[in-house]
């Protein structure tokens, strides 16, 4: 009887642990509002910007726990880290600065992003299980180096 309890309690001990906030924190991604999924939709993922953003650099992002960016052009290569939230339809980005070859950097610069198409468009029907997902999204990238304007772009799912 001693040995079945203690397997039990063992066995109530695991289901416990798993069931703990921080296990249950894992698996929760941020959500962004859609038209026609009122509840949201899971945004995380790369993307890569569909055309340059500045001369021959073209953009790439992964909207991940700990965020990166890519920026590769004109002989130039980049890699930096990136930090993001949502709110309500918006996903809000925040590149920071990043080193790259031949002696470059990129300078920090801040996105604001939004989903784009029409309702088909919006979740671009790439379904992870039963989840749907954003396939393209609709980026003003606002830099902090002076001269330079808001690009507007848009940026489509890896």
């Amino acid at each position: 009887m001693y040995r079945f309890m203690k397997l039990l309690l063992s066995a109530v001990l695991v289901l416990a642990a798993l069931q703990s906030p921080a296990v249950l924190a894992q698996d929760v991604a941020p959500l962004v509002m859609v038209p026609d999924h009122p509840v949201g939709v899971p945004v995380s993922g790369c993307f890569r910007a569909n055309q340059n953003l500045y001369g021959p650099y073209r953009l790439t992002f992964c909207l991940e726990r700990r965020g990166t960016y890519q920026v590769r052009g004109g002989g130039v290569s980049c890699d930096g880290r990136l930090t993001w939230r949502t709110s309500g339809r918006d996903i809000i980005v925040d590149l920071q600065r990043a080193s790259c070859n031949r002696g470059r950097a990129w300078e920090r610069a801040s996105m604001d992003c939004r989903n784009y198409g029409g309702l088909l468009g919006t979740i671009g029907r790439v379904i992870v299980g039963q989840s749907p997902r954003i396939r393209t999204l609709r980026c003003t990238y606002h830099p902090t180096v002076r001269g330079e304007r808001p690009r507007t772009f848009t940026a489509t799912r890896n």
